[in-house]
């Protein structure tokens, strides 16, 4: 009783043309159920053409409107707020690292040393009431309308807390 073995090689080549023949079947299936591309026709094209111009002009519209609302602070009104805020924090731990005005907003960011032990409706009660200037400060003149938010962190702004304090200026 011997029993036929077959080397390795050979046994490969017969799953290698096996596999080969199973994928060449795959493909002749796939390209006979695959229907044939239509074309596009031309009055579709333009609705599709016409319909992006409207949602173009529509967003660039809405877009306009709302940066007219919130006019950037001018650069010497900059140089104002950042001025007093850098007084605020001239002495002790706490310092004022930047201003960042964008469209209607004022951005403070103030790094601290350690995290305060505060809720953060604590805190930003703290902000608003302790850090925020008075309502009769110089600095809303220069400020305007604009929204003025104070971020206090310790490594990094995007992990700090922030209050957005009472503009008189504005007529909410």
């Amino acid at each position: 009783m011997t029993q036929r073995t077959i080397k390795h090689g050979d046994w490969v080549k017969i799953v290698e043309s096996r596999t080969e023949q199973k994928k060449q079947s795959l493909r002749k299936s796939s390209r006979k159920n695959t229907p044939k591309s239509k074309k596009l026709s031309i009055p579709f094209i333009s609705m599709l053409l016409g319909a992006f111009i409207i949602l173009a002009s529509a967003w660039m519209y809405f877009s306009d409107s709302t940066k007219s609302q919130g006019a950037t602070l001018d650069l010497n009104a900059q140089n104002k707020v950042s001025r007093y805020f850098s007084k605020q924090f001239m002495m002790g731990s706490w310092q004022f690292k930047r201003a960042k005005f964008d469209d209607g907003e004022v951005n403070i960011f103030i790094s601290i040393p350690q995290k305060l032990s505060m809720s953060e409706k604590e805190l930003e009660g703290y902000i608003k009431h302790s850090l925020c200037p008075p309502m009769n400060s110089r600095v809303w003149l220069d400020i305007n309308q604009s929204e003025l938010y104070i971020n206090l962190y310790v490594d990094s702004p995007r992990k700090g807390n922030f209050a957005q304090c009472q503009n008189p200026n504005s007529h909410a």
